[in-house]
């Protein structure tokens, strides 16, 4: 994937229970594609919605490293 993906993202996948990356043994059981890392999840949409995004913990918005 071509995208820069922010270091500290904060995803909605990430914390409702639906992460790919958290649910691997249940997709394995139902053949569904497994996510081997955070860098190959189709939920990543960036700052848009990123929990941490205008937030003093947004590392791009601080303009740490993304």
């Amino acid at each position: 994937m071509s995208d820069k993906r922010c270091k500290g993202y904060v995803g909605v996948a990430c914390v409702d229970g639906s992460c790919p990356m958290a649910n691997r043994d249940e997709y394995e059981d139902y053949c569904t594609p497994i996510v081997n890392s955070c860098d190959e999840c189709g939920c990543y949409k960036g700052c848009e919605d990123c929990a941490l995004f205008g937030t003093e913990y947004c590392i791009k918005e601080g303009g740490k490293d993304v």
